[in-house]
């Protein structure tokens, strides 16, 4: 039984590293991103008087999962403590071991606990915590007191009879928690932190292989979208594949109206970051370290906008908390070397030097003047220009499309994007042929063909078929899915 004990403890810890390594790594990422322990009194003050001490040694403990095993190897250590505390707890009690092993329970309820990423992990260490004073507690009395044990329970002698009964519950609790994990596993947390944690390092590929595992089940989701259509963009398809998923968010699917939610707070300011349009960006930061705190991520992306936007002093505030973390004193120690260049390797101002005005309110509400306004600023943004033509194409505004293919030239497109063509030719349609050959555009007889029989399926009101073959146009877009009418805004 004391072999048991040990293996039991093994394979906890090891079961716990494996979930933690793969399925739940995304439950390490998030709580990570969401803590920042700081060496300092200020900080130790401010959060034992604020949260209390559980939270500040909770803190300290996800520090480490900043490097992913070893952050696996604390949190099983941890699951597999509690249970070897609650079996020296019950045979203090009861004087016998324990046969039908009920200390797996609390071990295997605290760890369903922290499945879910939104969970708080200060109930690990307040278990741990209440168990070994508990412990020590009953350790004190056994051995001054003699009162143990408290529970006569009756013995069985029977070796085989212990062996079966013990092995029966221990494949109970291996049957129940597969079954538990299995159907309470949230796959989509996963896919969404996954696809969040590709972002922030920058792996297009990743975060498009992931946004496809969500958006081919038919569902739909605002962050998904969002990020689905920055990887497009990243890995050159945006106006190829903008329309391979029904859009039926509409313009929602690009980018966060800033509607006061905390958690759309955080993801705000990538958009921005990757426009270039860093002063808008820093907004959304700000806003959203009101709400999380001053973790990492929010102090090294304030640090780096001020850098940028030529605030050193204002920098120079970010970086010193970063210089008071364990994992993060570095990274502050190289922005603080390039703090008063003006410039951050992999960030660009896309407005650094090309805007005069001293100040501009910006659309919070709607993106798609300030996609304008960069477009007309720097007409060597790509990605405002594809952007822009992705949010009027969205939103029905087909003349303003037609109108801001001016800046078109400026890439090497080697041909006009079909879903363009599509709606090129929805205007057409609209304005006639004459006002049409103003454009200086050309309609190819393969997409008048289309057209017809497009139209000709609409007529005979075949939907399955016309969905089948033109799911993907603009023209399914514009007449069945577009949350702004079946009609062509003209202003």
């Amino acid at each position: 039984m004391k072999r048991l004990v040990y293996t039991l403890f093994g394979a906890l810890f090891i079961l716990y590293y494996i979930c933690y390594q793969g399925v739940l790594s995304h439950v390490l990422y998030y709580h990570e991103q969401h803590h920042l322990f700081l060496f300092s009194k200020s900080y130790f003050l401010q959060c034992v008087q604020s949260e209390g001490w559980l939270n500040y040694i909770t803190n300290f403990i996800i520090q480490f999962f900043y490097y992913p095993i070893l952050g696996s190897t604390i949190l099983a250590f941890l699951l597999a403590s509690v249970y070897w505390l609650t079996n020296s707890i019950i045979k203090i009690i009861t004087g016998k071991n324990d046969l039908l092993q009920l200390s797996i329970i609390p071990s295997l309820i605290l760890f369903f606990y922290t499945m879910e990423a939104n969970h708080s992990l200060s109930i690990l260490p307040e278990s741990l915590l209440c168990l070994l004073m508990l412990y020590l507690l009953l350790l004190f009395i056994q051995r001054y007191r003699n009162v143990f044990p408290l529970f006569r329970l009756p013995g069985i002698s029977n070796k085989k009879i212990r062996i079966l009964l013990t092995s029966l519950f221990l494949l109970g609790y291996t049957g129940y928690g597969f079954h538990y994990f299995f159907y309470n596993y949230n796959r989509n947390e996963r896919i969404m932190l996954k696809a969040e944690q590709f972002v922030k390092s920058k792996d297009w590929r990743s975060v498009l292989e992931y946004t496809k595992k969500y958006l081919d089940t038919g569902r739909y989701n605002q962050l998904i979208s969002y990020f689905h259509h920055l990887a497009l963009y990243h890995t050159g398809q945006l106006p190829y594949h903008l329309l391979d998923y029904p859009q039926k968010q509409g313009v929602k699917g690009l980018y966060f109206p800033w509607n006061s939610d905390s958690r759309e707070s955080e993801y705000g300011h990538i958009l921005y970051e990757e426009l270039g349009y860093i002063n808008e960006a820093q907004r959304w930061e700000f806003e959203s370290m009101v709400v999380w705190g001053e973790t990492a991520p929010h102090l090294i992306n304030l640090a780096q906008y001020n850098i940028v936007n030529h605030r050193p002093l204002v920098a120079q505030r970010f970086i010193n908390k970063l210089k008071q973390s364990l994992f993060y004193r570095e990274k502050a120690l190289l922005l603080e070397k390039i703090i008063n260049e003006g410039k951050v390797p992999g960030l660009r101002n896309a407005l650094d030097g090309k805007v005069d005005t001293p100040a501009r309110f910006a659309n919070v509400l709607n993106i798609g003047p300030e996609l304008q306004y960069l477009c007309e600023n720097d007409s060597t943004n790509k990605m405002a220009f594809e952007y822009l033509m992705s949010n009027l194409l969205l939103s029905n505004h087909v003349v303003r499309f037609v109108n801001n293919l001016k800046f078109m030239s400026s890439f090497s497109y080697t041909k006009l994007p079909r879903i363009y063509e599509e709606a090129l030719y929805i205007y057409k349609l609209g304005v006639g042929e004459e006002e049409f050959s103003k454009v200086g555009i050309k309609i190819s007889p393969a997409t008048e063909e289309r057209f017809k029989r497009y139209y000709s399926l609409v007529q005979s009101k075949q939907l399955g078929t016309l969905q089948k073959e033109f799911g993907n146009t603009y023209w399914f877009y514009l007449n069945y899915i577009s949350p702004y009418g079946n009609k062509v805004i003209a202003n």
